[in-house]
């Protein structure tokens, strides 16, 4: 499959990423199973999140299986882009204050059993956090080497504008809905901005 750059990050995935929003209820070697063939077929960035599992095998519950096919095989670790998102508390609203961001971080990296998160993504906007303590809370885990890039998800230009405004380093991606029939990335500015600032488009 061909590779692709994902930002400014120096990362390189493949065009077609393997999403974890449904990799649930599996016994382990059939989780074990879906990762070695996405990632022998060049799906190599592997997509996850905190909030996959609530409301069925329960919050973290995406995580904690990817860790453990992750565990089972840490060779694994090596052969993908290792994607996940924070900021969601169900089922309170958004939260991306900066002592929350930090601790949503650092329980990804515990249930997945990794020292270091590729790419780690703002699932939704917060609109009560102002974007400077949202900048730094990515600023730290970024120095800290808990995480290697930083993008946002689901994100609208402005502000994702906003918060760059206020970040050192670049946001490298953005991950919208966009398909034939949701095309708002095309008219909306998303993809003129990922252009414009060399960002990668992770749609979904």
């Amino acid at each position: 499959m061909r590779q692709v750059g994902i930002g400014t990050s120096g990362l390189r995935a493949g065009a077609l990423g393997f999403g974890c929003w449904r990799f649930l209820g599996h016994e382990l070697s059939h989780a074990e199973n879906l990762v070695e063939t996405a990632l022998d077929l060049g799906m190599t960035l592997i997509d996850t999140a905190d909030i996959y599992g609530f409301g069925g095998d329960g919050f973290g519950a995406a995580e904690v299986l990817l860790g453990k096919v992750l565990k089972a095989d840490p060779a694994r670790r090596t052969r993908m882009v290792l994607a996940t998102k924070g900021g969601i508390i169900p089922p309170a609203p958004y939260n991306s204050s900066r002592k929350y961001l930090i601790e949503a971080c650092e329980a990804s990296l515990a249930r997945l059993g990794v020292e270091q998160i590729d790419l780690y993504q703002i699932h939704r906007p917060d609109l009560l956090t102002p974007w400077e303590e949202v900048a730094d809370a990515l600023e730290m885990l970024l120095a800290d080497g808990k995480i290697g890039a930083a993008g946002v998800s689901n994100f609208s230009v402005a502000q994702t504008r906003a918060l760059q405004a206020h970040l050192g380093p670049k946001l490298v991606s953005t991950q919208p809905e966009f398909s034939a029939l949701h095309l708002a990335p095309l008219e909306d500015g998303t993809l003129d901005w990922c252009q414009e600032v060399g960002a990668a488009a992770l749609v979904w």
